[in-house]
């Protein structure tokens, strides 16, 4: 093939496709989609005719995905089925995490940002995390995730990674991944990024070198083949917009800055998140919290530190930990409070059209493409 890292290309093809599809009856694509794919197999030594047949054949694909999809909606009997029974289990955690000590507003924080249970929350917690730009933390998400993950990674993937036995222990990471999401109700936002993590692990053990970048573009890829319906989604749409933001534009500007400590670092994470996020943000919500760049480089340090306690306190449930935990999540409330209460801290009725966000993010994939290319040149070089 003339193009590298095929996945970083087939990915947008299909989601292109998807686009295309959802106003065009893209069933009839599956049959269009598989002589285009024979055909490249059968001219695979013409490399450029093979090369286009390949382009050809992902944007077919996703037009016949969410062709079938519109046709005849996929079967979530099995899915709901595991809510279900991971909802249960929620409920199971959140009761023991109140017998282990934690008070109602404790426990009410510490079930949302640990297990994703929010119904123990009241609107004026709501509002006070809304308003100072930290609500994404009352939603579960990959960064929920990438905090376990982390533990993970510090003291066993790292470790393993070159030993022999390295894959007797992808089963019992991939377990924990997979558990978690499951002991939190098994939201689609943590299924998401549990398939992302699961691939990450792999490569990791696989010691292969693959970029992060492509491993994001196969996370979606994966998602997208199943569901194709989920392109259409918030959660879908602004995670894997930060997370994109984040491989090319983080690592190149740290380099930049020369940045050396963890504030400095996080704070410029937390303002390359939002501002892969913060025009779609407001498309959809309508505000800005102009606070959310330099809150989150507390409250996120503050939030790792509960779900760490909290994880402690289902495994070891006792009094001095719960002590411990609850005067975190205190700490954290006030300080969302005091944030809160700045006049002019939020920026309301902003209602954008599709257009102009579309052309934001043209803007701002230009001025980031060419520390893309500088951090994988050698990835993207045909």
């Amino acid at each position: 093939m003339i193009i590298r890292q095929p996945i970083i290309w087939a990915t947008p093809l299909y989601i292109t496709g998807i686009l295309l599809g959802s106003s065009l009856s893209g069933i009839y694509f599956i049959f269009v989609s598989l002589a285009l794919l024979i055909a490249s197999i059968l001219l695979r030594k013409k490399t450029f005719v093979a090369d286009m047949l390949l382009f050809a054949f992902w944007i077919t694909l996703g037009m016949a995905r969410i062709g079938t999809e519109k046709e005849k909606p996929s079967d979530n009997t099995f899915y709901k089925v595991v809510c279900k029974k991971a909802q249960e289990q929620q409920k199971v955690m959140t009761e023991r995490l109140r017998e282990a000590g934690l008070e109602e507003e404790a426990l009410s924080v510490c079930s949302a940002l640990l297990l994703g249970e929010k119904s123990g929350l009241d609107k004026e917690t709501r509002k006070k995390y809304a308003h100072a730009g930290a609500s994404h933390l009352l939603a579960l998400s990959g960064m929920h995730l990438g905090i376990l993950y982390g533990i993970l990674y510090m003291l066993f993937i790292r470790r393993i990674r070159f030993s022999e036995w390295k894959w007797f222990w992808l089963p019992p990471i991939l377990l924990t991944i997979w558990g978690y999401a499951f002991i939190a109700g098994m939201p689609i936002s943590l299924v998401r990024a549990s398939i992302m993590f699961s691939i990450a692990t792999i490569a990791t053990l696989a010691q292969n070198d693959t970029p992060p970048l492509h491993i994001l573009a196969l996370s979606a890829l994966v998602i997208l083949l199943f569901s194709p319906t989920a392109l259409y989604t918030i959660g879908f749409q602004l995670s894997f917009l930060a997370v994109f933001f984040i491989l090319v534009l983080y690592h190149p500007l740290k380099e930049k800055l020369k940045l050396g400590n963890f504030i400095t670092e996080m704070f410029v994470l937390s303002v390359v998140a939002q501002l892969g996020t913060a025009p779609l943000s407001i498309f959809y919500f309508h505000t800005l919290p102009l606070t959310g760049f330099f809150i989150s480089v507390i409250l996120i340090p503050l939030t790792t530190i509960i779900i760490y306690l909290g994880i402690l306190l289902l495994l070891v449930p006792i009094e001095g930990i719960a002590w411990m935990l609850t005067i975190v999540i205190k700490a954290q409330e006030w300080l969302a409070d005091t944030i809160a209460s700045i006049p002019y801290s939020t920026i309301t009725d902003l209602y954008p059209t599709w257009w102009q966000v579309l052309l934001v993010y043209l803007l701002l994939l230009c001025l980031t493409a060419k520390s893309l290319i500088l951090w994988n040149r050698e990835d993207f070089n045909p």
